[in-house]
């Protein structure tokens, strides 16, 4: 069985729709959303229509953190595959079994999928070419990838670090101890949200720069300091 953990802060207005996408999956799956303290309503949309979703959708709470709220999530989960899935992002309907079919093999920890944003322009298509380009090499992976681990390695490698960027690249990092990470040759569509409000310049510059001094051996929490 695969546990679907989602941390949520304020997502009345995307929660819906991702549940919706969820709920066309095949497969066995489990649905984990773990609040952060939404102030705008999240949770009361989620409840007026949970007859509307998937019928295994749990919700729980923890204090604010996508990495401290992800491994609440794992601490909750039945199954004994994760697949971390953003609120914004969209994966194909036989992601389950894509995902099950790999991991047969024991060598193989866990993966991902290939990013691609849901509408582009010449930023955006950059960030989806140098995205493949470095995780097709590196095999660490950003969280709006949906990346996907044996839980059993999760919990080997003490699940996330409690810190506020690069999180998942270095969960994947740790799990590469353990075994192999793919990347499952379909895409999941993401939102490009952030880019839009934040500036999509400067977050490609930020997004390159922090990319390439991870690379070289610099990590998150030493970053941290000049990109967050």
């Amino acid at each position: 069985m695969i546990s679907i953990v989602t941390p949520l802060l304020n997502e009345k207005n995307y929660v819906k729709p991702f549940l919706e996408n969820l709920k066309l999956l095949d497969g066995n799956f489990e649905v984990i959303l773990v609040d952060g303290g939404s102030s705008d309503g999240t949770i009361q949309e989620i409840e007026n229509n949970l007859h509307k979703f998937p019928k295994n959708v749990k919700i729980f709470r923890a204090e604010r953190g996508r990495a401290n709220q992800m491994n609440k999530g794992v601490e909750e989960a039945i199954g004994n595959i994760l697949l971390f899935l953003h609120v914004d992002s969209y994966i194909p309907n036989d992601s389950i079994g894509l995902i099950e079919k790999n991991i047969l093999d024991r060598q193989i920890v866990g993966g991902a999928f290939i990013h691609k944003f849901s509408n582009e322009d010449v930023f955006l298509r950059f960030l989806n070419t140098f995205g493949y380009l470095r995780s097709s090499m590196t095999k660490n992976f950003f969280g709006d990838y949906g990346i996907f681990l044996r839980k059993d390695i999760f919990r080997k490698i003490g699940g996330y670090d409690n810190i506020l960027f690069l999180e998942d690249v270095e969960l994947c990092r740790k799990a590469k101890k353990y075994g192999k990470l793919i990347q499952i040759k379909c895409n999941i569509i993401t939102s490009p949200r952030r880019f839009i409000k934040e500036g999509k310049l400067k977050l490609t510059i930020v997004f390159v720069l922090a990319n390439i001094m991870n690379y070289l051996g610099f990590r998150p929490k030493f970053l941290l300091k000049y990109f967050v």
